[in-house]
């Protein structure tokens, strides 16, 4: 039974070594941040578009972001 054990703890052993390996060679990608640095939060881009319809003037909101209706029609008070 002990010499089952010692290749089974040799292997976990090296996996966790290539592990370690591999996060290490992951930070070393980050981009460096310095005092320089400007973090730009990105904004979801919106657009009202009117029309007149059945005598009505109506609005509705689009997400340029997206590319899709966030409104159904709204009649608006002129």
């Amino acid at each position: 039974m002990r010499n089952k054990k010692k290749p089974l703890l040799f292997i976990l052993a090296a996996l966790c070594c290539l592990n370690l390996m591999a996060v290490s060679a992951a930070a070393s990608q980050l981009p460096e941040i310095t005092e320089d640095s400007i973090v730009s939060p990105q904004a979801e881009e919106r657009e009202w578009i009117y029309r007149i319809y059945e005598g009505k003037y109506q609005k509705r909101l689009w997400s340029l972001t997206y590319g899709y209706w966030l409104t159904d029609w709204i009649d608006c008070v002129v």
